[in-house]
């Protein structure tokens, strides 16, 4: 019954922390306050150097104060970088935020689903983490996708009133995160976290390790390629001379798109291994950015770009439940910060990169060498899972 109501505040948690109304229009919010584009592209480098710094610290902390406190103080933290945004009125100070911002998120990722797979594990359902975990994230998905248009719509009255509303939403998903039992005793924790990890041939269990670490090197630079895109996408959509509230409605409908891209994994995983799954994603994207250089209707610039904001979420949907796997539990968390620190160095340079090629290539040019970035980087990829189902 405990574990049920664990279950149940996580899933509380899960889809009320995902209505932040600021996702769809923080870059356009960087632009508004006076930051050039290289200087909004800044602030996303910042975010992912913060982040590859802090991700095996607090992956350390999230392993040995429980997972759910390293949850509460990442949302705390994301409720005082919002309040910090509003109040920012300087260059500097803005683009430091997203080292707070940085921080806030590495206190939750990997704990959170550190937490799910230790909330299955202990009702012997670890087999049910893939199909579990994508309806939290197609609920959370969909759940954006309101946020974001919502917070679009706000954002004609006000800029600062979205990012107000998301403190409240995230004081509240704080509250029920409060509501988790802690499934592992702090006695526990001391143990398993006195022996802190001084190799990843401890805890990975994918043999050889060098293969595991080339297709962690080829799932960040995707990981990196589609982010940076995605978020990159406000300013690439505005350029082709697409309104803001219509940018607010792409990033909504990506978001609730997204949640059948969830959705839509375990029933493919009952066709395709999650090897062919990836395959399949990959060639999507990769001929989809060469399609979309060519497109000069911006209704269907818009649509086919939706699509390519859909398919990485199966990537890394299937890459997440094939991870879970190959890594041992007593340091789960501190094992998928190290993880999450290898793509945000890659993300990173990703981002710096893409910023400077928007100063000095055209849109076309640009979606071009987004397709040779996933060609290239699914090379590496492919070779390991195609030893893996």
């Amino acid at each position: 019954m405990k574990s049920n109501r664990n279950l149940l505040y996580y899933y509380i948690y899960s889809i009320t922390s995902a209505a932040i109304l600021t996702r769809g229009i923080f870059l356009i919010y960087l632009q508004q306050k006076g930051l050039s584009i290289v200087e909004v592209s800044m602030y996303s480098v910042v975010y992912n150097i913060c982040t590859a710094v802090s991700e095996v610290p607090t992956g350390y902390i999230g392993d040995r104060i429980g997972r759910k406190n390293s949850i509460i103080t990442g949302t705390i933290l994301l409720v005082c970088q919002a309040g910090l945004m509003v109040a920012a009125q300087e260059k500097v100070w803005l683009i430091l935020l997203a080292g707070l911002e940085a921080v806030a998120y590495t206190f939750i990722s990997g704990s959170d689903s550190a937490l799910l797979y230790q909330m299955l594990a202990s009702r012997k359902m670890e087999d049910q983490y893939l199909k579990i975990n994508s309806r939290i994230l197609a609920a959370q998905s969909a759940v954006m996708g309101g946020a974001i248009f919502i917070g679009a719509q706000l954002a004609q009255y006000s800029w600062n009133l979205p990012y107000l509303l998301t403190m409240l939403i995230l004081i509240v998903a704080a509250g029920f995160m409060c509501r988790v039992k802690d499934l592992m005793p702090f006695a526990e924790r001391e143990k398993s976290t006195g022996k802190l990890i001084k190799t990843l041939k401890d805890n990975i269990l994918y043999r050889p390790l060098g293969m595991f670490l080339l297709f962690f090197i080829g799932i960040s630079m995707i990981d990196g390629i589609a982010c940076g895109y995605y978020n990159l996408n406000q300013l690439i959509l505005e350029s082709v001379g697409i309104s803001v509230s219509a940018i607010g409605l792409f990033f909504s409908l990506s978001y609730i798109g997204n949640s059948f891209a969830y959705l839509a994994v375990s029933p493919l995983n009952q066709i395709f291994n999650r090897s062919r799954i990836i395959f399949l994603a990959l060639i999507t994207e990769c001929l989809g950015f060469l399609w979309l250089s060519q497109v000069q209707n911006k209704g269907l610039f818009f649509v086919i770009s939706l699509i390519l904001c859909f398919v990485p979420e199966i990537i890394f949907t299937v890459v997440d439940s094939i991870i879970q796997e190959w890594i041992v539990e007593r340091n789960r968390a501190t094992m998928l910060s190290v993880m999450s620190l290898i793509r945000s160095l890659c993300s990173g340079v990703i981002y710096g990169i893409f910023g400077i090629l928007l100063e000095i290539v055209t849109i076309e040019q640009f979606l071009i060498f987004l397709a040779v970035g996933f060609g290239v980087s699914a090379v590496s990829v492919l070779i390991v899972l195609r030893k893996s189902r």
